[in-house]
């Protein structure tokens, strides 16, 4: 996975709201990774299928996250884009809709290869709850680009 983080790709935005959150991503990613549509479709995708995590479950003091992400032929480049917020963004919680998580990081995953999208959603998401607990808490202790393109 870690093939596929670029510092280009990490972020720290500011963003007060989800929609607020996938404008500024959309319009930044717009041209390297992903096609004009892909605003609408995450949105719509996000809004049919929350990816937000909890993951104090897989260990305390881990934030809670999103795993977004689009179809492949949305998609221009296989990426992982991975953002922090300064402000705990509101997503719905995967594993009960009803339930509304303030997501501290994303991991977007964009794959250009539609027949590998499971395959890679299982290893990010097994890297992100199967990792050992102080690997997590460096990564989500980052401040800056570079040290999480390292881990």
């Amino acid at each position: 996975m870690t093939d596929l983080i670029t510092p280009e790709l990490v972020y720290f935005l500011n963003t007060p709201t989800q929609a607020a959150f996938f404008k500024t991503i959309s319009t930044t990613l717009d041209q390297q990774i992903m096609a004009p549509a892909g605003k609408e479709a995450l949105i719509t995708r996000e809004q049919t299928f929350p990816s937000g995590m909890q993951l104090n479950e897989v260990a305390d003091g881990l934030p809670n996250i999103a795993i977004p992400h689009l179809e492949g032929e949305l998609v221009k480049q296989t990426r992982l884009v991975v953002v922090h917020f300064a402000i705990p963004v509101a997503f719905k919680d995967l594993a009960d809709a009803s339930r509304i998580l303030p997501v501290n990081w994303v991991f977007m995953l964009m794959n250009a290869e539609p027949q590998k999208q499971p395959e890679r959603m299982a290893q990010l998401i097994r890297a992100l709850t199967q990792s050992p607990a102080a690997q997590l808490k460096r990564l989500f202790a980052a401040k800056k680009p570079l040290k999480l393109h390292g881990c």
